[in-house]
C-alpha cells in the first residue's frame, strides 16, 4: 500500500498527501466547472432577498463543487491513511452522511429551483440521529468517549462533569452546531474556506497532542490512543478545500454548496468531540460561531419583537448592506479567524 511505502518519513508523506489531495481535488473540479457551465440547470439559485450585487453577479455560477471536496478527501485519506483505524473509519462515515444531507439539499435547489431546499427540521432529526450512532461508535472504539467530562485549559486545566444525558445533548450540539455553522458562513466567496483550513490546522496539533502519551501528559491532556490517523484526513480535507478554493476566490467560478459546507463541518465538530478538546475548538472556530449566532438571534429578535438586529443574516450579508465590498467583508472575516485561532492555540499551549 502507498501509505506503507512513505511510513519512514512523516512530512514527506504529510506533503505528498497534501499535493495529492489539492491535484485530485483540482483536476475533478476544473471538469465539473467546464461541465457544468454547459448545462444552466447546475447554477445556484440565488435569494431574491439577498445584495444586489448578488443576483447578478452570482447567478450564472454552478454550485455543488463541495461534491469534490468530499471525493478528493475521502480518496486521498484511503491512499495515505489506515482505513482500519476506528477513527479514520467515524470521520469518513460522519463525512458521507452529512456529504449526503447537503447534496439533498443542493438537488432541491438546484433542479427544483427552491432556495430553501430540505426542509431544517428533518435535516436536524437526521443529524442527530446519525450523532447518536457515532457517540455510541466512539464509546465502543474507547472507553474515555464515555466520561461526560469537558476540559477547560485554565491554570492547569480542570474537568467539568455533565452527566450522560447531559454530555450526548452536548456532543450533538457541537457536531450538529458546526456542521450547520460552517453551512450558514458559506455565503460569499472564499468565505467559509480559509477558516475552515485555519480550523484544521489547528486541529492538527490537537491531534497531535491528545494521540501522543508524553505530549498529553506534558499538556495534561486526555490521551486518545490510536487517533493520531485523523491527522491524514485532516490534510487530506486541508489540500481538497485548497483545490476548491483556487476556483471559489472572487470572483468565484464554483460554490461549494450544501453538500460541502455540511460534510467539512461535521467532520471539524466531531475531530473536536474525539480529542475532547471542545472548549478550544470553540475559541478557535469562533468566527462559525458568531456568523450562527447572528442568525439565531435574528430568527428570535424578530419572532419575538418583529424586529430585526441585523440589516441581514448571517452578518457577513449585514456588513454587505452596509455598504462594505465582498472582498472586505471575507478578508476581515479570514483575519478574525486567524485571530481566534491564534488565541485557541495560545491557551491550548501555554
Amino acid at each position: 500500500m502507498f501509505a506503507n511505502f512513505l511510513s519512514s518519513n512523516l512530512w514527506l508523506k504529510s506533503l505528498i498527501c497534501l499535493g495529492f489531495s489539492y491535484a485530485l481535488g483540482f483536476i475533478m473540479t476544473k471538469k465539473y466547472i467546464n461541465f457544468a457551465h454547459d448545462n444552466p440547470r447546475f447554477f445556484q439559485p440565488i435569494r431574491s432577498d439577498g445584495p444586489v450585487t448578488h443576483i447578478e453577479g452570482k447567478k450564472k455560477t454552478p454550485t455543488m463543487g463541495g461534491i469534490f471536496i468530499v471525493l478528493a478527501t475521502l480518496i486521498t485519506t484511503v491512499l495515505f491513511a489506515d482505513i482500519y483505524n476506528d477513527y479514520i473509519l467515524v470521520a469518513c462515515t460522519i463525512f458521507i452522511t452529512f456529504g449526503i444531507i447537503g447534496f439533498v439539499d443542493d438537488y432541491l435547489k438546484v433542479f427544483y429551483r427552491n432556495t430553501k431546499g430540505f426542509r431544517g427540521s428533518y435535516k436536524l432529526v437526521i443529524q442527530f440521529t446519525i450523532i447518536g450512532f457515532a457517540y455510541l461508535w466512539l464509546g465502543a472504539i474507547d472507553e474515555v468517549h464515555t466520561t461526560t467530562q469537558i476540559f477547560f485549559p485554565l491554570g492547569e486545566g480542570y474537568y467539568l462533569s455533565l452527566g450522560v444525558i447531559l454530555y450526548i445533548l452536548f456532543v450533538n450540539f457541537v457536531i450538529v452546531g458546526s456542521s450547520n455553522a460552517v453551512n450558514l458562513t458559506d455565503g460569499l466567496d472564499g468565505l467559509a474556506s480559509v477558516p475552515a483550513i485555519i480550523t484544521l490546522a489547528c486541529l492538527i496539533v490537537l491531534i497531535y497532542a491528545t494521540s501522543s502519551p508524553q505530549v498529553a501528559q506534558d499538556f495534561s491532556v486526555t490521551y486518545i490512543k490510536f487517533s493520531g490517523e485523523l491527522i491524514f484526513f485532516c490534510i487530506s480535507l486541508i489540500g481538497a478545500i485548497l483545490a476548491f478554493l483556487t476556483f471559489n476566490l472572487k470572483p468565484a467560478k464554483i460554490f461549494m454548496g450544501d453538500v460541502g459546507s455540511l460534510s467539512i463541518g461535521s467532520v471539524l465538530g466531531l475531530i473536536a468531540i474525539i480529542t475532547k478538546q471542545e472548549v478550544i475548538f470553540f475559541i478557535i472556530a469562533l468566527l462559525f460561531v458568531i456568523e450562527a449566532v447572528s442568525v439565531i438571534l435574528q430568527v428570535g429578535s424578530y419572532k419575538l419583537r418583529k424586529k430585526r438586529i441585523f440589516l441581514m443574516a448571517p452578518i457577513h450579508h449585514h456588513f454587505e448592506k452596509k455598504g462594505w465590498s465582498e472582498i472586505k467583508v471575507v478578508r476581515s472575516f479570514w483575519l478574525a479567524s486567524v485571530i481566534f485561532a491564534a488565541l485557541g492555540m495560545a491557551l491550548f499551549l501555554l
